[in-house]
């Protein structure tokens, strides 16, 4: 991602909040938020392979006020980089004018969704909002989507939004997102032929399949396909190193060989990272508005309470959190994309220790 985040919005403000934020860990061991990851409801309308989060009765959203309110805090602390996520993030009914307005306050705002949906009105409304990036799921063509969303016209409705965005929202970059597994190769090389011959200017993105925690019950197992043989490491390889060379897939070619890792079979493929820095640059907001250095490795009860954003970040309670994440291992052993892409390439020290690694 960050090469689509530096080519296109590079900006002073952005590499001055940077090279700000290093000076501050490297000097004084602190560290407050460059990104936010939101993830706005706890609601989705798929049945997916991997996850377990679906529809019921009463859905928990954030609060648009508390979310207005922490974007303010957001941006005054500096934050750069802002994703919203869910569950399904369109079917809160006023998404569009949230992200407005934190477009109007952070670089750079991006969404993710599955494209379920999308009409020509709420691509138009999402085309009005400033922000920068929607990212829409798709892991291949029909047969292979299908069964990985669990709903039958998923493809469809996935492809059509894209379509919308493109015509109605032309200055979002659009980004497809597709699982990436041993069993989906063909369908995956077939749909980037698709969306070349369709909408040439288009981004992909890869996203190793793993299992996380967050949105799983205790009875599933690692994703398994009958009737479909999964490809060798070989053919595994093959495919990486072309993703690696293709100008339009998004992915660090340091993510996606630590991919090529990862489906060999090796347990941590960050090993030479002793601690864990992701607390220290980046934020993660539940559905109820909770905000946490790390939702993977944090406990879920505590929260900011009624406390500022601000002063929450800054507290003792949040700096002993940061701390204890460093040596957290509960994401080691999977490839969690939105974990994994950014530790690799920050601080500057990963990116260099990776880079000569390579």
């Amino acid at each position: 991602m960050k090469s689509l985040i530096l080519k296109k919005h590079i900006s002073y403000k952005f590499i001055k909040r940077i090279l700000g934020w290093h000076l501050n860990y490297y000097l004084f061991g602190r560290g407050t938020p460059l990104s936010a990851g939101v993830y706005i409801n706890d609601v989705c309308n798929y049945k997916c392979l991997m996850c377990d989060i679906r529809m019921k009765d009463q859905a928990t959203v954030y609060r648009c006020e508390d979310q207005k309110r922490d974007i303010d805090s957001l941006s005054k602390m500096g934050v750069v980089y802002y994703s919203v996520s869910g569950g399904e993030p369109t079917l809160v009914k006023d998404l569009p004018e949230r992200l407005a307005y934190a477009a109007s306050k952070i670089p750079y705002v991006h969404l993710v969704t599955n494209g379920s949906t999308m009409t020509k009105d709420l691509a138009k409304r999402l085309g009005k909002t400033g922000i920068q990036e929607i990212s829409v799921s798709l892991d291949g063509l029909q047969e292979f989507h299908n069964t990985m969303r669990g709903v039958e016209n998923s493809f469809e409705k996935a492809w059509n939004a894209v379509g919308l965005l493109h015509q109605h929202a032309p200055r979002i970059e659009i980004v497809i997102n597709s699982i990436l597994t041993p069993y989906n190769l063909d369908s995956l090389r077939a749909l980037r032929k698709k969306i070349l011959g369709s909408f040439p200017d288009i981004y992909s993105k890869y996203l190793p399949l793993t299992q996380h925690e967050l949105f799983l019950n205790s009875n599933q197992r690692p994703l398994v396909l009958e009737n479909r043989p999964p490809a060798s490491f070989a053919q595994m390889k093959v495919f990486i190193e072309e993703a690696i060379l293709d100008p339009k897939i998004v992915n660090s070619g340091i993510f996606l060989r630590k991919a090529l890792s990862y489906f060999a079979g090796q347990n941590d493929v960050m090993e030479e990272q002793k601690k864990c820095l992701y607390s220290y640059f980046s934020i993660q907001f539940n559905a109820k508005g909770n905000a946490y250095p790390c939702l993977t490795g944090c406990d879920l009860e505590e929260n900011k309470n009624d406390m500022n954003l601000e002063d929450y970040i800054n507290s003792a309670n949040y700096r002993k959190m940061q701390s204890d994440l460093e040596t957290c291992k509960k994401c080691r052993g999977n490839m969690m994309l939105c974990y994994y892409e950014p530790r690799l390439n920050f601080p500057f020290h990963n990116l260099i220790m990776e880079v000569f690694k390579n």
